[in-house]
């Protein structure tokens, strides 16, 4: 799995919105559908103040995700994620990553390398939309927003230049089902969502690398 691709991924994870289909199958048919119809003027406008809506509605989640990278590969984990500016991207094993965002930092850890990387939050996508309010307008390039049915997708690249790529978010009736996360490359990731659940509060260390914890306590 290419680090540049999970934190792609990861940063995609913190859009989630909070009443997700526990069961349903991700948007592909919308995605490939000829059908597909491109929202303009005050039809964009009102798709996108709906979806800044829902995802501003959101405090924290937790759930299940499953990755499909561009060779065909699978990875599942647990995520968390606390506004403003915390995320948590668990692989279950055999995959070695882990992902931690504590407000001010993005690290990246491969436990079987035993090394760590680390960012800073606001030189990574996730500053764009793990802030204190999201405009999707705003803060990020809105390349295309298109609807069929159901179905709504905004394909959005980073407005600083400093991520290459595009994501694609997938929402069926207000929900975020799935997004595609394109690289510079034009190699394709896919993100699933399942189970997902709004606590009422998240343990802090969830927020820091083990080494990073000291006593556990809740916010």
């Amino acid at each position: 799995m290419k680090k540049s691709l999970a934190l792609a991924a990861v940063a995609a994870l913190a859009l989630s919105a909070p009443a997700l289909a526990q069961s349903a199958s991700p948007g592909t048919v919308a995605a490939a559908s000829s059908a597909l119809v491109t929202l303009n003027g005050a039809d964009r406008a009102q798709a996108l103040a709906a979806i800044n809506a829902e995802l501003n509605s959101i405090q924290r989640l937790q759930g299940r995700f499953v990755q499909t990278s561009p060779d065909g590969s699978r990875a599942a984990g647990t995520f968390y994620m606390q506004r403003p500016g915390r995320l948590r991207f668990e692989y279950d094993p055999p995959a070695t990553m882990l992902i931690v965002a504590d407000g001010s930092v993005v690290a990246l850890r491969d436990t079987a390398l035993r090394t760590t990387e680390r960012t800073p939050l606001r030189s990574t996508p996730l500053s764009l939309i793990l802030g204190e309010r999201i405009d999707l307008e705003r803060n990020a390039r809105i390349i295309r927003v298109s609807r069929e049915g159901p179905w709504t997708l905004v394909t959005a690249r980073d407005r600083r230049g400093q991520a290459d790529g595009t994501i694609t978010l997938q929402f069926n009736n207000g929900e975020l089902r799935s997004w595609d996360v394109v690289d510079a490359t034009g190699a394709r990731t896919r993100i699933t969502l399942s189970n997902v659940t709004q606590p009422a509060s998240l343990d802090r260390s969830l927020f820091r690398l083990p080494d990073q914890v000291s006593t556990p306590g809740r916010r």
